[in-house]
């Protein structure tokens, strides 16, 4: 469950050399003495969109709902029913983790969209009609799009690289694993998945557009993580380390 009501700090991502781009990308929305308003977050992913994705229709971050557990589930007030349905994502407004995820939806407008509707789709039919209460355990393709949601990350290749992982780049999708490169001093582990490039590879939102394209590509084919199988496994180790672990070859 993310916290809310935590003290502002507008250099939080300052905290980890792996946030440095995404800090950079986030400036106009943490450059403020309190935390950002909702609106302010909507209007943010929105001018982001616009720019890098215009044919894809706006969000917007609105409070997360209740629900009345004595009646049965609906369908479109669950989180990615929200999101899928009504173009709404839930957002709590003094969270870390959940403006980590605001960041998110502005670097990577195209592949959340992409995430969120499979994890809607799999919701629906995963779900039974009339179902009080969600099932006991999701499905494999369920933890493997949540998982890299929350915990996953890329390394960007340049294409027709004689090694497998030299020279690479590394961009953190997760918000969960970015809120933990930040305020915590363990090491933890990334999925992650490899995206290649012609080279050069780019910098900056240029970067973040060409991995979302490609990730967005290779999400909406149905056969890509139906189950939680990553290219690579990334070891962060504090303050800035990391160790790439392959799992399997990368296409």
């Amino acid at each position: 469950m993310p916290k809310s009501g935590q003290i502002w700090d507008s250099q939080f991502l300052a905290r980890s050399p792996l946030l440095a781009e995404l800090q950079a990308l986030g400036h106009p929305l943490l450059c403020g003495s309190t935390w950002p308003s909702l609106d302010a977050c909507s209007a943010f992913v929105d001018g982001a969109r616009r720019e890098q994705a215009p044919e894809l229709e706006p969000v917007r971050f609105a409070r997360p709902s209740t629900r009345n557990r004595s009646q049965p589930i609906d369908i479109g007030q669950l989180y990615d029913g929200r999101i899928a349905l009504h173009a709404e994502v839930p957002c709590l407004g003094t969270s870390y983790h959940d403006l980590l995820n605001v960041l998110v939806w502005a670097a990577f407008p195209r592949t959340k969209r992409v995430l969120h509707a499979r994890q809607y789709r799999a919701l629906s039919a995963w779900l039974p009609p009339g179902a009080l209460r969600l099932p006991n355990r999701r499905t494999r393709e369920q933890d493997a799009l949540a998982l890299f949601d929350e915990g996953g990350s890329v390394l960007v290749l340049p294409a027709g690289a004689a090694s497998p992982l030299e020279p690479a780049r590394i961009l953190l999708f997760g918000h969960a694993v970015m809120e933990h490169v930040c305020f915590e001093p363990t090491a933890l582990s990334s999925a992650a998945l490899v995206v290649r490039l012609e080279p050069p590879l780019p910098a900056g939102r240029e970067l973040y557009a060409a991995v979302d394209r490609a990730l967005a590509a290779r999400l909406a084919d149905p056969r890509e993580l139906v189950e939680p199988a990553f290219d690579a496994v990334l070891t962060i180790e504090p303050p800035d380390g990391t160790r790439v672990r392959l799992e399997r070859a990368a296409s």
